[in-house]
């Protein structure tokens, strides 16, 4: 008994080019809100809908960030002798806008020398990390992966 599948791989094609441009659309989408949530944090969940979400990750990476520029804790420089110096550039970094502000904030410069200074590194830190944890859940939620 021979069948033909003409019009159904028809369907099946169709199902498919469907499903790959929604596909493309949802990485596209997934890449600019993640693009956004690190930049500024809490953006990539507005620009979901997820007012709540970005509000408290917009609030405790800001208020991590600015209690660690009060507390005059380290900035890293981009370019660093050694792998923890590396490290804690990275962690910087991903305070997004909020590592660029940190020169305003900074005028008179780090000061490790005390607990406050060592407290303010480990806050800045701590706000980078979790900016770049609200980065992957954007992504995880942006592509479907996620409710």
């Amino acid at each position: 008994m021979a069948v033909s599948h003409a019009s159904g791989d028809r369907v099946i094609s169709t199902a498919h080019s469907r499903t790959s441009r929604m596909t493309a659309g949802r990485a596209t989408l997934a890449l600019f809100a993640a693009l956004a949530a690190w930049l500024v944090p809490g953006v990539g969940h507005l620009l979901l809908g997820r007012w709540g979400r970005a509000l408290v990750f917009f609030c405790a990476v800001s208020g991590l960030v600015v209690s660690g520029y009060l507390l005059r804790g380290n900035v890293f420089p981009p370019h660093s002798g050694d792998p923890f110096g590396t490290l804690g550039f990275l962690a910087d970094a991903g305070t997004g806008v909020f590592y660029y502000f940190s020169r305003f904030f900074e005028s008179a410069g780090p000061d490790v020398s005390r607990a406050a200074g060592d407290y303010g590194t480990r806050f800045i830190a701590a706000a980078g990390v979790v900016n770049l944890l609200a980065v992957l859940d954007t992504i995880e939620i942006s592509t479907g992966r996620r409710n």
